[in-house]
């Protein structure tokens, strides 16, 4: 039961509460970006909507399923994720997940909504002894989401990370370290912006003639189980698009509840230690299936 609590409370904040984080983030990016620089490409390319994904190091046993499904809300950003994990051994799992809602801004703007961005996974478990697990995640996002809308990119992104989690008694922590190649966005297309804003995204096509930009993520923090239905968690974490040379950082928390000894229950919230900090709250719901 203790592993189960700590799965599901880990897969909640991974699946659930960071997504929040990062779309969030893009937003406040775009209206702190147009402060300092003007409507540029570069605050373009900083605005592409794009989910978060984290990576944590418990893999679901043999032939047990899991279905997540939940909320998140920042700065008038929504997102509706639903995702199905499967363990093939007690040491590999797979995942699949999609945003059948998700409602944000474009660079213009106006408020959009429709189909988010989905993924596939693979996350293999190794190095587990009474105190220490470690795993390695392969992910690839799907470009679901609309482009010309600017729901997403509409390009492939394909994201590698290494957890290791820690557990003794009543305490642990979680640590990752993820590698994300982000596919460039597009350039918007002719007469889709103000005459004057199109023309400097054109003046610096060049200087954005690139494939993919390395994203470095950092994040970590404790958890503790307070019983054997209740559990919190907290951390930080920290990102850097070498590409671009962009830094941000956050702080989360949350709780975690067993419902039965099939569903678990989450809440949580973020906030953005940028000048312009970023806020989000996210609930989840999780149901195993053996």
């Amino acid at each position: 039961m203790k592993k189960l609590n700590k799965f599901l409370l880990l897969l909640l904040a991974a699946i659930i509460f960071i997504p929040s984080s990062t779309e969030s983030q893009n937003r406040k990016r775009v209206n702190t970006l147009l402060d300092l620089y003007g409507q540029t490409a570069y605050s373009y390319f900083l605005s592409a909507n794009r989910p978060g994904y984290g990576v944590d190091a418990y893999t679901l046993e043999k032939g047990t399923g899991s279905i997540s499904t939940g909320i998140s809300y920042g700065d008038e950003v929504i997102d509706v994720p639903v995702s199905f994990s499967y363990g093939i051994t007690d040491r590999l799992e797979v995942s699949a997940g999609l945003s059948p809602f998700t409602e944000s801004y474009n660079f213009a703007g106006s408020k959009i909504s429709g189909l988010g961005d989905s993924y596939a996974s693979m996350k293999y478990s190794f190095l587990e002894s009474d105190r220490f697990i470690h795993a390695f995640q392969f992910l690839v996002k799907l470009p679901t989401a609309s482009s010309s809308k600017e729901l997403g990119t509409g390009k492939v992104d394909l994201c590698f990370g290494l957890a290791q989690a820690y557990a003794y008694r009543n305490f642990g922590y979680d640590l990752s370290v993820e590698l994300n190649l982000l596919n460039r966005r597009d350039f918007p297309g002719s007469k889709k912006y103000p005459p004057i804003i199109q023309n400097k995204l054109d003046s610096v096509k060049s200087q954005y003639d690139y494939t993919y930009e390395p994203e470095f993520v950092i994040s970590g923090g404790p958890s503790f189980e307070f019983s054997k239905i209740v559990s919190a968690f907290a951390g930080y974490s920290f990102s850097r698009n070498t590409r671009l040379n962009y830094n941000s950082s956050s702080v989360y928390g949350g709780l975690g509840f067993i419902a039965g000894k099939r569903i678990g229950i989450s809440i949580g919230g973020s906030y953005g230690l940028e000048e312009a900090g970023t806020w989000g709250i996210s609930g989840g719901l999780n149901f195993s299936i053996n």
